[in-house]
């Protein structure tokens, strides 16, 4: 395709203004870029094919030089910043801004400008001429580094879920004894001793055959060090019960299925597992690194996701906490006209980082004294749970935006305003005291007492009883 470059002399001879606004309409093969001077003036209109263009933001800045003196400091109008052309622009240090597609569109409808990309770039450029865009503050390599890091990881857990939601599906149709073996409390089939007999045995009468000493060689394999033996020895039990058989051949092509279902589910769960190692390199690489570290509950997994999407510049890309928390979608809208007000969930927000504090604020109210007496103190109040949640990821994104422009590390005692020696009491409590834990104990020496009677007499579960009361680590 032929690229078209239009000039417009307007000057008369005169150099051109210094100031200019450019406007970017991007497809997926060219980019449409028009020019205006301060006065609104167009100066320049052209296509950039990228099969034709090695370099577009070279032929960009070749096309802006003779414009203009200081042609640098173009304002570059584009609605999609996160493209490699609007990322390369911005490393070159020249002024890029975004337009809200929706208020383009708005704009393009009531000014009645035709739907075409040149028409759509000059457009874009006016917009950013008129002040009618938001400037992008980068963050720091190392934050964009991280971001990039958190949303490969991102899709590598949601990839994991569908896989497992897949090998669930197929194994409920075909061999739903095998669900039954590894429950929610053993891992589920995401348990990679669970991956590794189904690779091995990928059919009921495959597992039916495998020995005590087969199974417990595999979950050697997978990682198991204690308990092989007696966990071989359930599943060889389990998977000698009666159960529901298919035609032989039938089960055979099952069976295929099932092993390449697991194979993908081990791979992606291989990815996530690897993607979750290198955030923890990009993680304490930031700036701001000991700020979400330092804050009750929060972890590698979570603290990075959220300085990814918040950036380590919230003073200068939101200017308030305020602004920060309607970006994050935990401030509310409120809708008023004349005596009738109601308010309602924001809506247009940051989805990623919505979801990423909705689970960032259940766990700091189970570790935080200060948030957790004031979720507790929320549902008081009449909240629902994901109100009070949304209540509580406000608060937190608060004090992240406090600590982050202050450089002050978080300060649990501080954020909730009580004296550091009477911090509240945690709302979450063992199922077990101190006493419960030392009769469980006596009556564990008596000649003849199981667990399961032990449970039943202090009133919980045999699992409450290993962990609480004999210490052993929890079943995965």
């Amino acid at each position: 395709m032929p690229i078209l470059v239009v000039f417009f002399n307007t000057t008369k001879g005169k150099e051109c203004s210094t100031v200019l606004f450019a406007g970017i309409d991007w497809a997926d093969r060219w980019l449409d870029i028009a020019v205006l001077d301060k006065a609104g003036r167009p100066l320049l209109e052209q296509r950039i094919v990228y099969a034709t263009t090695p370099d577009p933001v070279a032929s960009y800045l070749a096309l802006l030089q003779p414009l203009a003196r200081r042609w640098r400091s173009t304002v570059t109008g584009i609605e999609e910043t996160g493209l490699p052309f609007a990322r390369a622009l911005s490393a070159a240090d020249m002024k890029v801004v975004h337009v809200d597609p929706t208020r383009a569109a708005r704009h393009r409808t009531a000014l009645g400008i035709p739907k075409n990309d040149r028409a759509d770039a000059r457009m874009i450029a006016d917009l950013a001429r008129q002040g009618v865009a938001r400037a992008v503050v980068d963050s720091t390599p190392q934050s964009q580094a991280l971001r990039v890091m958190t949303h490969a990881h991102r899709a590598a857990v949601r990839d994991r879920m569908a896989a497992t939601h897949a090998l669930r599906a197929t194994l409920s149709r075909a061999w739903p004894n095998a669900i039954t073996a590894w429950p929610a409390t053993r891992g589920g089939l995401g348990n990679p001793q669970a991956l590794v007999v189904l690779l091995a045995a990928p059919g009921p009468r495959a597992a039916s055959r495998l020995t005590r000493v087969q199974l417990a060689d595999l979950l050697r394999g997978a990682g198991r060090t204690r308990g092989t033996d007696r966990e071989a020895e359930r599943l060889q039990l389990h998977f000698r019960r009666p159960a529901m058989l298919l035609h032989p051949l039938v089960e055979e092509a099952e069976a295929v299925r099932v092993a390449d279902l697991t194979a993908t589910l081990a791979a992606a769960a291989d990815r996530a597992a690897r993607l979750e190692a290198q955030i923890a390199d990009y993680y304490a690489r930031q700036q701001h690194h000991y700020i979400t570290a330092g804050i009750p509950g929060i972890g590698t997994i979570l603290g990075a996701q959220i300085i990814s999407e918040i950036g380590d510049r919230p003073h200068e890309r939101f200017g308030s906490g305020r602004a920060l928390a309607a970006y994050a979608g935990v401030a509310p809208v409120t809708w008023a006209s004349g005596t009738t007000a109601r308010v309602s969930l924001r809506r247009a927000s940051s989805t990623l980082l919505r979801s990423t504090l909705h689970l960032a604020a259940f766990s700091w109210a189970m570790h935080s004294p200060g948030a957790s007496a004031y979720y507790r103190k929320r549902r008081e109040a009449g909240d629902a749970h994901a109100t009070a949640l949304r209540k509580v990821g406000r608060r937190l994104v608060l004090c992240l935006y406090h600590c982050m422009t202050t450089e002050t590390p978080y300060n649990d005692a501080a954020a909730f305003g009580y004296a550091p020696g009477e911090a509240p009491v945690l709302g979450r409590k063992p199922p077990l005291g101190d006493a419960e834990i030392a009769h469980g104990r006596k009556l564990l020496l008596a000649p003849g007492s199981t667990i399961a009677e032990v449970g039943r007499e202090l009133g919980v579960s045999p699992q409450t009883i290993r962990r609480y009361v004999l210490g052993e680590p929890r079943s995965r």
